[in-house]
């Protein structure tokens, strides 16, 4: 499942950013141990993310707005998430 967060969400720069997370489940719906992806762009849209971790308990993050600020605030961090492939995956399954 994909879910776009509806929230406008501005980095320290007055660019706005977009986010959208996924959800993979298992078997009757369990999220354990399932891959956790968060994924975002510019509003331009140039630059195209992923942050992945291969099991959900392995984010560091846990708070989801924390997580979210240092992808849109810290430029070296976002820099080692970049990803242009996501583009088409995202375009794919928006809707």
């Amino acid at each position: 499942m994909w879910f776009y967060d509806k929230a406008k969400r501005l980095d320290d720069k007055g660019g706005r950013r977009h986010f959208v997370t996924r959800h993979l489940t298992g078997e009757n719906g369990s999220s354990v141990n399932r891959p956790f992806e968060l994924y975002f762009r510019n509003d331009a849209p140039t630059e195209f993310g992923l942050l992945r971790f291969e099991r959900r308990e392995d984010n560091p993050y846990r708070n989801y707005e924390v997580m979210v600020n240092k992808i849109m605030n810290n430029d070296e961090f976002r820099k080692t998430l970049l990803d242009s492939q996501t583009k088409d995956l995202r375009s794919r399954n928006r809707k």
